[in-house]
């Protein structure tokens, strides 16, 4: 037997709508790569399997993107692994002030052999009911090593996911 509950709207006690409400979640979209991508170069180049797309529902909509590496480790020393953020072509979510490099995020080994999940989320305003994409990219420091997402740096003994999600919050 199914039971079908048909309503015009759910509210609180004080008449405040519960369902879609500031805050509320909207939808979710996400992309995951299992794939051991690498870089090597100081040229920004996608990350392979971190980009999404999603349609907003309504101008005041905040989108929550949260990115998540299973695992990023380079080949040796010395070298720093940079990474933007975008919207479209707009790059989105990066610091300010620095010397060199306002990027969303970085990564650095100071020593060999070093594997660590890196993560981190930014909340975007686009103001836009079309379809946005977004997408990582990432550049090293110098040209002389190599880094790998989803598996160690010195061999293929373990491999992990990365996962890229956008989340759509009622405004």
């Amino acid at each position: 037997m199914t039971s079908v509950l048909k309503v015009d709207s759910i509210q609180t006690s004080t008449g405040k709508p519960i369902l879609n409400s500031s805050g509320s979640v909207l939808q979710i979209q996400s992309a995951v790569s299992t794939a051991a991508s690498s870089i090597t170069g100081t040229s920004y180049a996608d990350i392979p399997g971190m980009t999404a797309t999603i349609t907003p529902s309504s101008t005041s909509s905040k989108i929550l993107i949260q990115v998540s590496f299973g695992l990023l480790c380079g080949t040796s020393t010395g070298t720093g692994c940079l990474m933007k953020l975008f919207r479209g072509s707009t790059e989105i979510g990066n610091g300010s002030g620095a010397d060199t490099h306002n990027v969303f995020m970085q990564n650095y080994d100071g020593v060999n052999s070093v594997f660590h999940q890196a993560g981190h989320m930014f909340v975007d305003s686009p103001n836009s009911t079309s379809a946005i994409t977004y997408k990582m990219q990432w550049a090293l420091t110098a040209s002389s090593e190599t880094w790998y997402m989803n598996r160690r740096g010195s061999d293929n003994y373990a491999r992990t996911a990365s996962t890229f999600l956008l989340t759509e919050i009622a405004g």
